[in-house]
């Protein structure tokens, strides 16, 4: 009976070691599932106010485009997609946040849309740097009344910004805690987890106003990553709706009306 154990508990750690195993060589397809080393120019015509900006990186170029507002010297919001997007996809969406006297960076990730580099927390963070950067350079952008501003892993990665650059305000989009609470619930140790992407140690960090909204039937960030995200925040606004993770109403009248409320209260 002891032999019978003893082999059965061998199988059990070498079965779990394939599992932690399979978790870290497969972990950046599943946060990064569009990711692809494919390389090409943006293929998504720009509007006119319209600008695409690239800058050199480590991995090698940099990419984002620039919409410029309506306005002269203006608040400017560094927006970060999700992680089955592209900025192509967005680059004539943000017309109520322009209309509000917003420029509005929109930040591509390393290996998405045909940008250079891998995709990691890394090198997103240093492309969302680099072109934050960039930003504040620019002649018409207040740079001290810069907003952050994501969904879902854009959420993560515009926390993530709040590390390194100063943000005036942080929109946080159907965004998860942290990738270690996803390999927890796969009984996974976090010290496997290459790409953390810690949102709640972020908002305990920032001092800045938040804004967090959060489907109560969110399929793949259950709502408790939203609760857990503004109780961690030191001056969160929140609003939860009915609905799962790709069907929010964030171009609807109510969340655009809350955004745009809260982004001017934040840039006064």
């Amino acid at each position: 009976m002891r032999r019978l154990a003893i082999i059965a508990l061998v199988a059990a750690c070498c079965a779990y070691a394939l599992y932690a195993g399979l978790f870290w060589r497969q972990q950046r397809y599943l946060l990064f599932p569009i990711a692809s080393p494919e390389r090409h120019a943006l293929r998504a015509p720009l509007p006119q106010y319209g600008r695409l900006v690239e800058l050199p990186a480590s991995f090698g170029t940099a990419r984002a485009v620039f919409l410029r507002g309506p306005q002269g010297v203006a608040p400017a919001v560094v927006y970060t997609h999700g992680n089955g997007e592209i900025v192509d996809q967005h680059v004539r969406g943000f017309d109520a946040i322009r209309a509000l006297g917003f420029h509005v960076l929109l930040v591509e990730y390393p290996g998405y849309g045909g940008a250079d580099g891998e995709t990691s927390l890394e090198n997103i963070a240093q492309a969302s740097v680099a072109a934050y950067d960039w930003l504040v350079r620019q002649p018409d952008v207040d740079r001290e009344r810069v907003v952050a501003m994501g969904k879902s892993l854009g959420g993560a990665a515009a926390a993530e910004l709040t590390r390194h650059r100063p943000v005036r305000a942080l929109v946080l989009q159907s965004t998860f805690t942290a990738v270690a609470d996803f390999a927890s619930q796969l009984y996974l140790p976090a010290w496997l987890v290459r790409d953390p992407f810690d949102s709640v140690a972020r908002l305990r960090a920032f001092a800045g106003p938040v804004l967090v909204t959060h489907g109560r039937r969110d399929e793949l960030i259950p709502f408790a990553h939203g609760e857990r995200l503004a109780a961690a925040a030191r001056a969160a606004t929140s609003r939860w709706y009915d609905c799962g993770h790709n069907d929010c109403p964030y171009e609807g009248a109510d969340y655009l009306a809350l955004l745009g409320n809260f982004l001017q209260k934040a840039v006064k």
